[in-house]
Formats: structure tokens, C-alpha cells, sequence
């Protein structure tokens, strides 16, 4: 045997000796148990007032309030403080913090008390209901109570339109009797019932064994509630932009399931730009046949149907943008073959950073009447597949005069209408198609619906500044999105002219901002501290997803939870700050997470644990 032999030997030796030694201590001091069989947690989680929930060890325990104290932190929170885990936050809320085991199987809605043509679209609102509250176990309940909960529901109008007007204020009781546990909900609409069904699923949690065995699950509902809340703002909205990158439908429905969960109710749906016409118009084949990604990246007409249906059930409303006349492209460069003449200018060119903001290039050609005739039958297919009250985001943002300057078909037809070719002559120009196209508009929602002018939406421009808007646009038909920074004065600016606005600020809430050139990132309590105006003309405001850099693969970690902020921010509109919504927040995102959704982290999991503590 060599010397390196004996030694390594020796150390064998040396490391069989200890292990035997040590697993003889760990006999003697009797943890044996602890290593060989089910890893048991030595902690609860305790609700202590003005902190939250608290990981806790048992032996640290210093009172006897077994009340405080939770198995599952999911449970602690829906229970602990004010609001409990309430997302957005209601107007009052007393809940208590006792719960009661509960099983979906033995939950039941009365809908005694609602009108009849609302009761079909109140059973598919109900369903969901059922789909969430599984969803806390991962589909699978297996702590089986049969102690039944009925939901008394009382609406008081048959008005199922989704607008602006719409009254989506909503009471909530919970009673627990010895027999049963009663739910009341009364709502103006089916909308502010929906509202009502989505906190009554807050009020449950998954109550889940904290060990390696996860097989066992039940839900736990608070036993008293007593929850009065309505929206501050109207228009509470979420943009996805699907022309940079296709998203696939099931994604978007996802999103929609986030928004339905934070009470959001605009999808604003940027479905086309330069890049690409994924929107199937079945008056205007072409439109997909030249602008889509591929065959099957197409949002089909019966597909986009099924989409505002979707969301109509979870209270969301479906804006479709038709970005015009900037931002047009590709899908509109066929009119030539087809015998339409340019449809479209600039479209594609190169090198384009003289003629659009970014590539590739393309804006409609105002000086070809037979753009009008193909918009006009594109604005049919959209009339048609959108509920009454109708609303259009036009787009109308970013025209660059290079472009048109540079097209000689639209310099001339400039002349001929007196026209300067200057900038006062081209914002001419710009408001002379917003006021075609508005009539086109207009008289395709009249002969699809019958349906009277209704306000559209415009991107904030040169347009719309302070100082020409009135000259151009009027305050009764458009509704302005303003997307400038919040150092802007144009919001302000447009509500004392009596403007209707709603604010998307570009360097708070665009979520993809801080992952390209110069632009900075805004993590959740920066967007959920930005406060908006008071004024019967502010609507409110959305949080935009442009997608340059974005496809489906990182879509919700993107979105969620910072979308989640603004929608507390946009429904409640709170005075205090981010410490004490953050352990709601946490609530939330465990509760997206169980519903499918897969929303980015908040920080360090031993935060997540002990709320307050990482401030």
C-alpha cells in the first residue's frame, strides 16, 4: 500500500467513525423521527396588528390567542388587518378573522331576485366562481364540508350594457348560521354583482398542510363580512399590444382573467399598427392575406367574437384600436394590385428613420378616396362584432409629415386643397382624416346597429396639444388618451377645456419601459404611488403593454402584478401607501398564481413571510 493509499483509507475510516458517532447523538436526543420521516414545520403564522402576518416558532409563542394564529399564510392574510386580502381595496370591509371550512361542491346561487334576461349571463359569471375557487387547491379540494353556502343574489336592473355609465358599486354580507352559511349580494348591475362574486372568492383560501405532503387541501371562508365598495374611476384599463408580436388568444384570455381578478374593466386591444393586420375583416380579406405574421397568427372574426363575450362575463369590455393614420403598413400595401391605388404610403421603406418613429414605416393615404372605402368597410366588420354602447380607439398618434411630404399624390392633393405644405398645412391634412373617418365610422355603426354617434378614443398628438385641439377636434365626440410624461401639463390642459381624458403616462405605467434605450423601469410601488385627477372629465387611465420586446413567453411577469397596482390605484384610488398594501399584493399574486397566471415575484421569499419587515 502506497502512502496516498493509507491516507485516503485512514480518511474512509476516519468519516464511517463520525457518521456512526453522529447518528448515535442524533438517536439519543430523539430526532430520529425528525430526519427519517415527514419533514413538520416548527411554525404558524401570526397576525399582529399594523404588521400582518409573521412566520412564527411555536416555542416563541408568548400568548394564548389561538385566533391569531394560521397553518397556512394564505389563510393568515385573507383574515389579517382591515382589508384582510381583499385586491383592490373596498370602500369599508369589517371581516372577520374566524373562518369555516367550505367546499364548492355545496355552494349554491339564488337567483330569485335578478331580473330574468340577466339570469344567463349571471350563471356563466357564477361558473367562474366555482372555476376559482378550485383553483386555490389546484383544481383538486379534498377536504370534503358539507355545510352549504348560498349566494342570495339581488340585482335591480335588467341594463346589461357595459360603458362608462355603468353602475358598478355592490354590497357584500357573509352570515354563518349553524345550518348554513349565507352570502348577500346587492348589486344596480350584473356588472357590480360580477364585482361582488369576484371579492366573496377573496374571502376564501386555501388552507394547505406546510410540508412536503401537498396532497391535502380545503377552503376556508371567513365566517362574517360585512363589504360596501364602488370604482372612483370609469375607465379602469389594461393595452395589449398585439402587432409588434402576435399573442395567441389564450394568453390574451389570461390577461383577461387577470384584469376580471383587480376589477379592471377596459381591455384596450392594440390589435394593429405597421408591423403587422392579425384582425380578420371578412368584408377585407386582404387585410390578413398581406399583414399577418403567418397563417396562424390570425385573430379570426368568430374568435374575436367569443373574446368580447369572454370578458364581458368578468365585467371586462373590449376596446379594438385601429391605429389610423400613422402606424399603418403592412396589410395595407395590396390597393395597387387590386386596383385601389396606394392605400398606404411609406410602407416598409429604408432607410426609415426619416419617415416614421420606428420601423418599419407606413401611414394611410389621406389623399386616395378608396382608403375611405376600404376603412369604412372595415369599421362594418368592427360595428358588428362589438356590443352597444360601441367604442373605437381611432389610434391617431405619431404622423410623421416626412412621409407624407415625401409622396407626391398627397403634396398635390394638398395643393388642390389649398393646403400649405407646411405644418400648419399637414395638421390640416391630419384633422381632415380624423373627421372622414369619423363620419365613415359613424354611418357604419348607424346602418349596423342603428346605433346614434357615440365618443371614440384618439392617442395624444401634435393634434391634441393645448393650443390647436379645439380648432380641430371636438370635445363632444373625442375622448383623448393622454400618454405623455406626468410632468406634462396636456392632461390638466385638456380636462379645463372640457375635454374627456383618460391618462396612460409613459414613464410610470408602460410596462415595458426600462428594457430598452433610455427608458426606466417602474416597479409596482412606483406605479401604485402615482395619483391621478379628480374631475368629471378625467375618466381615468390604463397601463400599457407594447410588446417590441415582449411575446407571450414572458407576457404575465411583465404584466403582473404592476398591473395589478394601477388597478387598485384606478378602483380605490387610496390615500395610504405601498407598506400597507403589500402583504394584500402578496395575497393577490398567490392568488393569480393559483388561477394559471404567472406574475413576477415582489422581492426575497423570507419578505413574502414576514410582512413589513423589508421596508
Amino acid at each position: 500500500m502506497t502512502v496516498l493509499q493509507f491516507v485516503m483509507a485512514s480518511r474512509w475510516v476516519l468519516l464511517a467513525v463520525v457518521a456512526v458517532h453522529l447518528g448515535h447523538c442524533i438517536e439519543e436526543n430523539g430526532l430520529t423521527d425528525t430526519i427519517s420521516h415527514v419533514y413538520e414545520p416548527t411554525w404558524m403564522y401570526k397576525c399582529v396588528p399594523d404588521e400582518g402576518c409573521q412566520r412564527t416558532r411555536h416555542h416563541q409563542l408568548s400568548d394564548n390567542n389561538t385566533s391569531l394564529l394560521f397553518g397556512s399564510l394564505d389563510v393568515c392574510r385573507t383574515v389579517c388587518g382591515r382589508f384582510g386580502g381583499l385586491w383592490p381595496r373596498p370602500v369599508t370591509a369589517a371581516i372577520s378573522m374566524q373562518t369555516v371550512g367550505i367546499h364548492p361542491n355545496y355552494l349554491r346561487f339564488d337567483l330569485a331576485n335578478v331580473p330574468v334576461e340577466t339570469r344567463e349571463l349571471l350563471v356563466e359569471m357564477t361558473k367562474v366562481v366555482g372555476e376559482n375557487l378550485f383553483a386555490e387547491c389546484d383544481g383538486d379540494v379534498t377536504e370534503m364540508v358539507e355545510t352549504p353556502v348560498i349566494v342570495f343574489m339581488n340585482v335591480k336592473t335588467d341594463d346589461m350594457t357595459l360603458s362608462w355609465e355603468t353602475n358598478e358599486a355592490y354590497a357584500l354580507d357573509v352570515q354563518t348560521k349553524e345550518t348554513q352559511i349565507a352570502v348577500h349580494i346587492h348589486a344596480e348591475t350584473v356588472y357590480g354583482a360580477r364585482h361582488a362574486l369576484e371579492t366573496f372568492t377573496q374571502l376564501v383560501a386555501a388552507d394547505k398542510p406546510d410540508y412536503s405532503d401537498q396532497k391535502k387541501c380545503g377552503l376556508q371562508l371567513v365566517t362574517g363580512a360585512k363589504i360596501r365598495d364602488r370604482p372612483v374611476y370609469k375607465h379602469r384599463g389594461l393595452l395589449l399590444d398585439c402587432s409588434r408580436h402576435f399573442i395567441p388568444m389564450v394568453d390574451i384570455k389570461r390577461t383577461i382573467d387577470g384584469m376580471a381578478a383587480n376589477k379592471m374593466n377596459i381591455f384596450h386591444w392594440h390589435v394593429t399598427d405597421s408591423h403587422s393586420f392579425p384582425l380578420e375583416s371578412t368584408r377585407v380579406p386582404q387585410f390578413t392575406r398581406y399583414g399577418a405574421y403567418s397563417a396562424n397568427e390570425i385573430y379570426s372574426a368568430e374568435e374575436v367574437r367569443e373574446l368580447i363575450k369572454y370578458a364581458q362575463v368578468r365585467g371586462v369590455r373590449v376596446v379594438i384600436e385601429i391605429d389610423a393614420p400613422a402606424h399603418a403598413g403592412n396589410g395595407w400595401q395590396w390597393g395597387k394590385e387590386y386596383g385601389f391605388g396606394e392605400l398606404a404610403v411609406c410602407v416598409n421603406q429604408w432607410p426609415w428613420r426619416h419617415l416614421c418613429v420606428e420601423p418599419p414605416c407606413g401611414q394611410l393615404n389621406p389623399a386616395n378616396p378608396a382608403m375611405y372605402r376600404v376603412l369604412r368597410d372595415l369599421y362594418r366588420d368592427i360595428a358588428e362584432a362589438i356590443p352597444q354602447p360601441a367604442l373605437l380607439h381611432m389610434g391617431g398618434d405619431e404622423v410623421c409629415i416626412e412621409c407624407w411630404n415625401a409622396t407626391e399624390e398627397i403634396t398635390n392633393y394638398m395643393k388642390q386643397k389649398k393646403f400649405e405644405t407646411n405644418e400648419n398645412g399637414f395638421i390640416e391634412l391630419w384633422a381632415e382624416f380624423h373627421q372622414k373617418a369619423l363620419e365613415a365610422w359613424d354611418q357604419e355603426l348607424e346602418a349596423a346597429n342603428g346605433t346614434p354617434p357615440q365618443p371614440v378614443m384618439l392617442w395624444s398628438s401634435e393634434l391634441t396639444q393645448a393650443h390647436r385641439i379645439q380648432q380641430h377636434l371636438s370635445k363632444e365626440r373625442y375622448v383623448i388618451q393622454v400618454w405623455e410624461p406626468i410632468n406634462s401639463p396636456l392632461l390638466n390642459q385638456l380636462i379645463k377645456q372640457g375635454y374627456r381624458t383618460v391618462s396612460v403616462p409613459k414613464d410610470i405605467w408602460y410596462l415595458d419601459h426600462g428594457f430598452w434605450g433610455t427608458t426606466k423601469y417602474s416597479n409596482w410601488r412606483r406605479m401604485y404611488a402615482h395619483t391621478l385627477p379628480r374631475d368629471d372629465n378625467f375618466l381615468g387611465g390604463e397601463v400599457a403593454m407594447w410588446t417590441e420586446y415582449l411575446d407571450e413567453q414572458g407576457l404575465d411577469t411583465r404584466v403582473w402584478p404592476r398591473a395589478a397596482a394601477v388597478g387598485e390605484r384606478l378602483w380605490a384610488d387610496p390615500v395610504s401607501g405601498v407598506q400597507g398594501a403589500e402583504p394584500r399584493l402578496q395575497r393577490q399574486r398567490a392568488r393569480l398564481l393559483s388561477r394559471g397566471l404567472r406574475p413576477d415575484a415582489l422581492g426575497p421569499a423570507w419578505c413574502a413571510q414576514h410582512d413589513a419587515k423589508c421596508f
